[in-house]
């Protein structure tokens, strides 16, 4: 087992704390080490090209969303994976949360009905993680692509797509603001949202959560004829019309759906299963979230 990063300072963190080998060049880690798996995660501008290059290893791997800096250059990756027939995991993590498996429970028992409208609001700590965190270069939009809509705003947009069933949605509005922090990047954003079908969304991601207290604040919420699911991070609460009933369940939190996500995913790999979320879906998420952005720039 390996760690590898450019900046020797940071390798050398890494793999103190996951009591390995650090090296300067992922090339040099992958021959010495020989992987049975990797886990990339690089700055947006530098993951297209990351991507492509260790995919010529042959080497399973899970890549860090969001890809690239918007879908176009994503696309060529989709090619690439889908040539390959390649095993590449994405961690949109929130398709670990409970509300999933429940809605697919009552879909077949035929108890979920026409879906109407769904919300999902992500809004965790300040910009200034970012900077304590040593990673001011997510706060520059020509590097990380934009800011809390992007990197946190692609979990809304992939379970839009998600409960929507559809590849993609229009942008009926949007709105961005950095008015507080007054830095180049978005700290708070909202969409309205429509798939073609008529399924109302709406989707608000931000920098603006008092403490760093993980999770922030989060709630996905998804309504249809017959039932109506809101996952509160740690809860998700069922209610049915059928029945008349409404339950409160344990969920998986937040926090722990990356565990989850690792775990799973080595686990996918060894059963022959696809991952849980793959290269396309993060590009159909990008996708939307670049009309967002188009959207929030024409209406400004």
């Amino acid at each position: 087992m390996g760690v590898s990063d450019p900046g020797e300072e940071a390798a050398r963190h890494m793999a103190a704390e996951a009591a390995c080998q650090a090296f300067d060049d992922y090339r040099v880690m992958i021959e010495r080490t020989k992987p049975d798996f990797i886990m990339a995660t690089a700055r947006p501008a530098d993951m297209p090209k990351l991507a492509i290059d260790l995919l010529h290893f042959g080497i399973p791997m899970g890549v860090e969303k969001p890809l690239g800096l918007n879908a176009d250059q994503i696309a060529p990756l989709v090619e690439e994976v889908a040539r390959r027939n390649a095993f590449v995991a994405v961690p949109l993590v929130n398709r670990y949360s409970l509300l999933w498996r429940e809605l697919a429970r009552l879909a077949e028992a035929g108890r979920v009905g026409v879906r109407s409208h769904a919300h999902f609001r992500v809004i965790n700590g300040t910009p200034q993680r970012y900077h304590d965190m040593g990673v001011r270069w997510m706060l520059d939009p020509a590097v990380a692509g934009g800011g809390c809509l992007i990197n946190l705003g692609i979990h809304a947009a992939d379970a839009f797509l998600q409960f929507a069933q559809a590849g993609e949605a229009a942008v009926l509005a949007s709105a961005l603001t950095r008015r507080v922090h007054r830095l180049a990047v978005e700290e708070m954003a909202a969409a309205l949202l429509r798939s073609a079908d008529g399924i109302i969304g709406t989707l608000e991601a931000g920098y603006s959560y008092a403490t760093r207290e993980a999770g922030g604040d989060f709630e996905w919420r998804v309504a249809a004829a017959n039932c109506y699911l809101i996952d509160r991070g740690e809860t998700l609460l069922v209610a049915t019309l059928d029945d008349g009933k409404t339950a409160t369940i344990a969920n998986r939190s937040p926090k722990d759906r990356y565990e989850y996500f690792g775990e799973d995913t080595l686990n996918r790999l060894k059963t022959g299963q696809e991952p849980v979320a793959t290269v396309e879906d993060c590009y159909r998420a990008v996708r939307l979230l670049d009309g967002i952005y188009a959207r929030a720039a024409a209406s400004r």
